[in-house]
């Protein structure tokens, strides 16, 4: 009896679990950067007039993950801990992919810098906004991503490309890990 109950209780868990997972880890919003009650705690620019309580420009780390960044914006709102990441570009209908990248990244930063685990995020487009929500499967998309920019800077993989300019140019491993940009912009 007992052990049909633990696993009643087992298998309301998982398809919870999956209903979360199947709903878009992302919502677009009316374009807005602050939160109401919220207040910065973290500005990526430095400042001629600084606030008590806010960090200015400095580089995050984690150890933990081996990664540093800097988003533009991080906002306490009570307890939680909220990224903002601005850019100059337009989106549409979902945030790109490389932004989502960036910002779970920093996700990961801050919950090893803040010791707090951070539950969402905001890119603010041009024209839109799109809350990012801190979901596993994005965090594992992170690691595998991760994974092979160490293997390429190792030498130990290389991606099946077919390098371009056009393609290449606004690639985020130009420059960085990747050796294909530098022979296509001769």
């Amino acid at each position: 009896m007992i052990l049909n109950i633990i696993f009643l209780f087992f298998t309301i868990y998982l398809l919870i679990q999956s209903i979360i997972e199947q709903r878009p880890f992302y919502k677009k919003m009316k374009r807005s950067i602050g939160f109401r009650g919220g207040k910065i705690i973290y500005i990526d620019k430095p400042q001629e007039v600084k606030e008590k309580g806010v960090i200015y420009g400095k580089l995050l780390k984690s150890d933990k993950y081996g990664l540093s960044g800097k988003p533009d914006y991080i906002y306490q709102l009570g307890e939680e801990l909220i990224p903002i990441e601005l850019k100059s570009s337009q989106a549409e209908d979902s945030p790109y992919y490389k932004d989502v990248m960036q910002l779970v990244a920093y996700f990961l930063i801050i919950e090893d810098v803040y010791q707090k685990r951070v539950k969402r995020g905001r890119v603010v487009y041009k024209n839109s906004m799109f809350e990012v929500y801190n979901r596993r499967s994005l965090r594992k998309e992170l690691f595998n991503i991760l994974k092979q920019m160490k293997k390429m800077q190792e030498g130990n993989y290389l991606p099946e490309v077919n390098p371009s300019y056009a393609l290449c140019r606004f690639c985020p491993c130009k420059e960085t890990v990747c050796e294909i940009y530098k022979n296509t912009s001769k």
